[in-house]
């Protein structure tokens, strides 16, 4: 993925074709006791960040103290264990600690970014009509 920083302190990522369709979708670094990159699709109308299970396992996250939930989607209802807190690293703008649900149910094989904590932490701009994605860390946050 080509980002470029505009002077600003700003990173902007390109949209990247999934599927036949530009999608913002962005790499991050997950870490546990093991770290992965994951591609993940930043999506303001999910509420919470989901990622498959198996990711979980990947990263050596232990789930047995995570909070059991079921949410609610187009789908239906799916079951998700939610860590409250894990560091998510963004290249250019540095560490964040989000919640995440893990779950064996999500429709499709990206990640996704929702608002809380992601959201909150940074200063996020869809540029529709260029096809890229703005992040900045905001100064006072």
């Amino acid at each position: 993925m080509d980002t470029t920083r505009d002077g600003l302190g700003e990173i902007v990522f390109p949209y990247t074709v999934y599927r036949g369709r530009p999608y913002p979708i962005i790499p991050v670094i997950v870490e546990g006791r093991e770290k992965a990159v994951v591609h993940a699709l930043v999506d303001s109308g999910a509420t919470v960040s989901l990622f498959h299970m198996s990711i979980s396992e990947d990263l050596g996250l232990d789930l047995r103290d995570a909070e059991q939930v079921y949410l609610a989607g187009i789908g239906g209802y799916v079951k998700a264990y939610i860590k409250k807190k894990v560091k998510v690293t963004l290249e250019g703008i540095g560490s964040i600690y989000i919640p995440i649900a893990f779950t064996e149910y999500i429709v499709s094989d990206l990640a996704i970014l929702g608002r809380q904590g992601f959201f909150e932490a940074l200063e996020i701009t869809f540029r529709e009509w260029e096809k890229k994605l703005v992040l900045k860390k905001p100064i006072n946050p």
